[in-house]
């Protein structure tokens, strides 16, 4: 029985032209020995698995090489290429430093440097993950480093270089090494596939590719154990069983369930997934990720960006032609709320099914936005018929007077309810008809209802409208209700302790402490007024804002801060606390 050589190390590159995904890299080290200009110390850094190593091995090959090619790749043919082959060279030597990282190692190390080599032009020294190295190894292999004999080349290869000592940075020529991609590594495993005679599906070569994150190493395992499981067949479906990984056909069914507004099949697939033994979290993941890869299909100038077979690709781009990019980009925004609820979420199966409900109506709440309409047919009907109702119920002799902002919110007339006609505003509807104007109507009505202006002052008849002490305080108290339904509690705590007060008929005076009170109340002025503005029926309400610091000084002094302060505020109001601190020998600030 032969021993089977895993295809990480069977397939490991010899040449700087076999290097996967690293041109930069391999170019610039050619560069080097074709003009003679090699540093004596390298720094390799990248993530695992993609050729740190490996471009070290096949840099001390060619370095000692006796008849280097005219591309600059070592001939295999010479003795120094013989013996680097079967590992029985003299001049490459490797340490771990993982498992070799006392200062007693380092020294043996340097120990070594001090001899000359009897065959080739250099030694070469690999350390691997030089960052297990302990401070006091890299002191001493600090001067060493730096002014090492000419006949001695370090090559330092670590995945965490943040972990290495500035000193040593300075004294190396640092590569830095890119994830692979996943078009390489898909293509690498196919060569590999045609050489081992293994039938593949480009789908399934992806998925590994993908599940790899850019690590050659871990590819090729999975490709391996893969090609196992499957007796030489790798397909599509073997992968994602092998992998565990969602199939994607069920996320372009998820997308056309959301678009369908059918909750019921999101409900039953979302079941079937979890009974093939997969989690919510890896579900929602699979998710934003299938909306990200849609939104990037929207545009040819990002489709690079998406990593996907070609078959794949066509399918992603079928989907984003009717999926509406404001539905993608606030699907991902539920999702991304739905990931962090759902760790700390005790029904984590109720925290995804609520996210897909949300994503089954935001479909209808986009159309609408887009649209204007959003009014159901017995809606239209119901509406209709009160409308026809008050019609019939009005005097033919007297005819009734609107008030110009009753006009503005009027129902169209029965006549003219078709199905052409749009909605104004999208409120609620009172029982009488009208409908109720929202936040943004408000707005709108503050812009369009500006006073004219005459000389750089308002005309007679916006002046005259005169307001009401009572009618404001109770306007103001509606406000604070709504201020603190919307937990904006930092506005309704100053309006607390600095109400407003008419400071004539015709404006309202908010006398604040502080200059940022008045910055708040500022930012809040144009909601503040549109909203009295509903309430008191005014077309224009004046609000100043002023601060005094006086008066704020007054009531600090009057405010207790202190636990003795305040214990004689709640005496003055009580003086059988006295009595009970007393009797139960209790100190002021406990």
């Amino acid at each position: 029985m032969e021993n089977f050589i895993v295809s990480a190390r069977k397939y490991r590159p010899a040449r700087f032209e076999d290097v996967i995904g690293q041109p930069q890299v391999s170019l610039t080290l050619k560069n080097a020995i074709r003009s003679n200009q090699l540093a004596q110390a390298f720094l390799f850094c990248g993530p695992r698995g993609v050729g740190k190593t490996t471009c070290a091995r096949i840099l001390a090959k060619v370095i000692n090489c006796e008849n280097i090619s005219k591309d600059i790749e070592a001939c295999n043919e010479c003795e120094s290429c013989k013996s680097f082959n079967h590992n029985a060279t003299f001049n490459v030597h490797e340490l771990d430093a993982a498992s070799n990282n006392s200062v007693e190692d380092i020294r043996a190390l340097i120990e070594q440097v001090r001899y000359a080599p009897q065959t080739g032009k250099k030694k070469i020294y690999i350390i691997d993950e030089v960052h297990m190295l302990s401070n006091q190894a890299f002191n001493a292999f600090l001067k060493t480093l730096e002014e090492p004999p000419p006949y001695a080349i370090f090559i330092l290869a670590t995945t965490e270089k943040h972990k290495i000592i500035p000193t040593i940075l300075s004294r190396c020529q640092i590569f830095d090494f890119n994830r692979i991609r996943t078009e390489d590594t898909a293509d690498y495993l196919a060569n590999i596939a045609k050489k081992e005679e293994i039938k593949t599906e480009a789908d399934a070569l992806h998925i590994i590719a993908q599940k790899s994150d850019g690590a050659l190493r871990d590819a090729l395992s999975m490709f391996d154990r893969i090609s196992v499981f499957t007796g030489g067949n790798i397909t599509y479906q073997s992968v994602l069983t092998n992998l565990n990984i969602l199939d994607y056909d069920y996320f372009f069914r998820f997308t056309d369930y959301f678009l369908q507004e059918s909750i019921r099949d999101c409900l039953l697939t979302f079941n079937e997934i979890l009974a093939n033994g997969f989690e919510g979290d890896n579900f929602l993941s699979g998710l934003a990720s299938h909306l990200r890869s849609l939104l990037v299909s929207k545009d040819k100038e990002t489709l690079q960006l998406l990593e996907a077979s070609a078959n794949l690709r066509n399918r992603y781009a079928e989907q984003s032609a009717y999926t509406p990019v404001s539905f993608l980009l606030n699907g991902l925004n539920i999702i991304n709320d739905a990931e962090i609820q759902y760790r700390t979420s005790r029904n984590k199966r109720l925290c995804v099914e609520l996210a897909m409900m949300k994503l089954c109506y935001l479909f209808r709440t986009v159309k609408f936005v887009q649209s204007g309409e959003e009014i159901s047919e017995s809606k239209k009907k119901t509406e209709s018929a009160i409308i026809k109702k008050v019609e019939i119920s009005k005097p033919i002799s007297s005819p009734t007077i609107l008030t110009e902002k009753e006009e503005k919110y009027k129902s169209p007339p029965a006549s003219s309810t078709s199905a052409s006609v749009k909605p104004t505003y999208t409120g609620a509807t009172s029982g009488s008809g009208f409908k109720i104007p929202t936040l943004n109507d408000l707005k709108a009505t503050v812009e369009n209802e500006k006073p004219e202006i005459v000389n750089g002052k308002a005309a007679e008849k916006i002046i005259g409208e005169e307001l009401d002490e009572e009618k404001l305080k109770y306007a103001f108290s509606k406000y604070l209700e709504k201020l603190q339904a919307e937990r904006n509690f930092s506005v309704s705590e100053i309006l607390k302790i600095y109400p407003p007060v008419l400071e004539n008929k015709r404006t309202v005076l908010i006398v604040v402490g502080t200059q940022s009170h008045k910055q708040l109340l500022l930012d809040e002025q144009e909601l503040m007024v549109a909203f009295l503005q509903q309430q008191l029926q005014k077309k224009v309400i004046e609000l100043t804002v002023r601060v005094d610091t006086e008066r704020a000084k007054a009531d600090n002094k009057k405010r207790p801060y202190t636990p003795s302060e305040k214990f004689d505020h709640m005496v003055k109001k009580n003086p059988k606390l006295k009595q009970l601190r007393d009797d139960l020998k209790l100190e002021a600030d406990f």
